[in-house]
Formats: C-alpha cells, sequence, structure tokens
C-alpha cells in the first residue's frame, strides 16, 4: 500500500463534536470518550432541550419507562429526570432525558423504532434484536446478567449503554438464571446515559496528552493518545493499520517518531466514506442505492469476479481513481442469478486494473 504523507499536527483534540451540538468544549479528551456517548450525531451533556426545539418544532414530553428504576424501586438514578423524556416524529426511535437540573440531556432512550448504528458503529434494527445479537456486538456482556430486586427486566451495561430484556416472571426458580432461554429474547430497550458533571464542571489540572514512550499514533490522520485508542476503539473497528519506524517514521511526524516509530490507523468508516464518495462519483446509481452508511449492510461487493466476504473495507480503500475501470450496480434478481447472493439487496460489481 502506498502511504501518504500526513503533516505532524501541532494541536488538535481526538472529539468531532457532533453535529447537533452547538457547545464549545475546552475540557481533556483523554478523559471524556465522546464517541463512547454520542447516538445519531447526538452527544449526551452536549445536546440541549432548547437545541433540539430548534432542530424539530413537534417535540413534545413523553412518559419513559424506567426499566432499572421503576416508581416501586427505593432511590431514583440523579443524573436524569425519571420518567419523563422528549421526542420527535423527525427522530424515530431516540427519547432525550435531562438533567434534574438543567435542560442537558443525560440519557437517551432506544426504542423499538430505533434503526441505526450504536455508538461503537454496530448497526442494530431494535424491532428485532434480540439478546444472542447483543453478546455478539458486546461479548463482555454475556457474564453481566443484572437486576434490581424491583426491576421487571435483566440488564446488561457498561458505564454508559443498557441493553434490558423483559423478565420472565413465570420461570421458577429465577436463579441460577437459564440463560440459553433468554437468548432469543427480544431486547426492549437501550438505554445511552452519562453524567454531565465532568462536562459541565471541567478540570484545570494539566494533563500529559502524548507520553514520549508511546508510537505516534494517529487514527484517520487525527493524533490520538493510547489510552484514548484502546479505550474508544475496539480491534474490529480498523480496515488496516501502517507502522512506520526509523527514517520513515521520522519522515512523517517528525524527530518524535525516531524512538518509537509511528502507527496509522485507517477505521472501517473512513474506509467506507472514502470508496462511497468515490463510486458514487463515478456511478448515479451506486449514489441511489447508498443513501446513508448504514445501507452498506444490504450491498454485496464483487471486486474482479471475487465475492468480498472479508476485509471487504480494507480491499475497497484500495481502489482509486487511477485503477477502477468499471462500477456496475445490480439488483436482488440479477445478484441471485449472476452470483449466487440471496442474502443481500444490491450487488456492486466492481473492475479494477492489474488483473
Amino acid at each position: 500500500m502506498k502511504a501518504t504523507y500526513v503533516p505532524l499536527i501541532i494541536f488538535m483534540t481526538f472529539m468531532v463534536i457532533p453535529s447537533h451540538s452547538q457547545i464549545t468544549d475546552n475540557s481533556k479528551s483523554d478523559v471524556i470518550n465522546y464517541k463512547a456517548i454520542t447516538i445519531s450525531d447526538f452527544c449526551l451533556c452536549k445536546t440541549t432541550l432548547h437545541e433540539l426545539r430548534t432542530l424539530s418544532s413537534d417535540f413534545s414530553q413523553v412518559e419513559v419507562e424506567e426499566m432499572d428504576s421503576p416508581k416501586n424501586c427505593y432511590g431514583q438514578d440523579s443524573r436524569y429526570e425519571s420518567g419523563k423524556g422528549y421526542a420527535s416524529k423527525k427522530y424515530s426511535g431516540l427519547i432525550f432525558q435531562t438533567e434534574q437540573t438543567s435542560d442537558y440531556v443525560s440519557k437517551i432512550r432506544l426504542t423499538k423504532d430505533f434503526k441505526g448504528s450504536l455508538p461503537n458503529g454496530a448497526y442494530v434494527d431494535m424491532s428485532n434484536l434480540t439478546l444472542k445479537d447483543v453478546f455478539k456486538i458486546y461479548p463482555k456482556f454475556i457474564d453481566k446478567w443484572g437486576s434490581r430486586g424491583c426491576s421487571d427486566y435483566w440488564n446488561f451495561s457498561n458505564d454508559t449503554i443498557s441493553f434490558y430484556v423483559k423478565i420472565d416472571k413465570n420461570i421458577k426458580p429465577q436463579f441460577p438464571i437459564n440463560e440459553a432461554f433468554y437468548l432469543d429474547k427480544p431486547v426492549d430497550a437501550i438505554d445511552l446515559v452519562f453524567s454531565c458533571y465532568k462536562v459541565l464542571h471541567k478540570s484545570n489540572a494539566k494533563i500529559e496528552l502524548f507520553n514520549p514512550n508511546e508510537p505516534v499514533l494517529f487514527v484517520d490522520s487525527i493524533r490520538v493518545n493510547q489510552r484514548y485508542l484502546e479505550s474508544t476503539y475496539q480491534p474490529n473497528e480498523f480496515a488496516f493499520i501502517t507502522v512506520y519506524k526509523g527514517d520513515d517514521a521520522v519522515k512523517l511526524v517528525g524527530e518524535e517518531g525516531r524512538k518509537n516509530g509511528a502507527v496509522y490507523l485507517t477505521t472501517k468508516e473512513a474506509a467506507r466514506e472514502k470508496y462511497s464518495k468515490l463510486f458514487g462519483s463515478k456511478s448515479a446509481e451506486y449514489s441511489k442505492v447508498i443513501k446513508s452508511k448504514d445501507n452498506d449492510a444490504d450491498i454485496a461487493y464483487i471486486l474482479n469476479g471475487k465475492i468480498l466476504t472479508e476485509n471487504i473495507e480494507a480491499e475497497l480503500y484500495k481502489i482509486d481513481k487511477n485503477n477502477l475501470l468499471d462500477i456496475r450496480v445490480i439488483y436482488k434478481k440479477d445478484l441471485k442469478k449472476e452470483f449466487n447472493i440471496s442474502d443481500k439487496k444490491y450487488g456492486v460489481v466492481l473492475k479494477t486494473s492489474g488483473h
């Protein structure tokens, strides 16, 4: 793969402030993982109820079933206003709940109408999401069965996201848990929750962003540190990684790269964005098919006669305007006839030079 020169970035932040947020952030990006608290471009503690109402005039108050802390539970979660949220037809499947003392959104409920990507990039359709699907997305949740005694739901959670599955009270005894029974049960809701205190009460403590004993790390050409990288991304989110050492690293990032080298990581999302723009510029039909990044899951890519099933983003990222000879979009019937593929809606048949 031909490497491109990326200049050393003197100053940058690690977070991309979502487009729906107009709040200026001065906090340290290695303290708060904003990607983990962002859904559909709405970031917790950076989106306000006032801002939501400027985006859509039909935001109205709705009742929210608190699945982990219902009304009969002793003690409520202090991070948000319990039982009350705000919803709009424009943002189907999302209910926004604010802090108790401000209009900052500190919780987002995903309902059965939600279709889209989770903070880690995994696409879900809540209308058919099961517990088994959750375990595939978050393997660490397999051993995290939890429920308050006053709750009617199992919850599977980390410090920002929770999945809820209804407890079948007819199963006696409840413990030990009949885990196999629940694997195909539907997920009733997902909650994204965060305490806004860290965001709204920023620390002035000096933080060393880049450890001199680490490689110089870039994710999609943005400088990051190792702590941020490990806390924000899963290995399967990357299309490929390029490592530079010695003089090659120095050429790219200066003397800082001499000791431990430089590492460039390209995410699958960035790879998809690159090849989708290229293919769209060459095919109007492709632009019609790809209406959002989530539509990519409905497409089978065939490159030089080979059906791509692994490392798809990495393979397609290598294509550029100089080596792309032909692109053809076919639909379900022809996809089945030509390539015996029946689980995709569309096929994108690509031909490149050098083959």
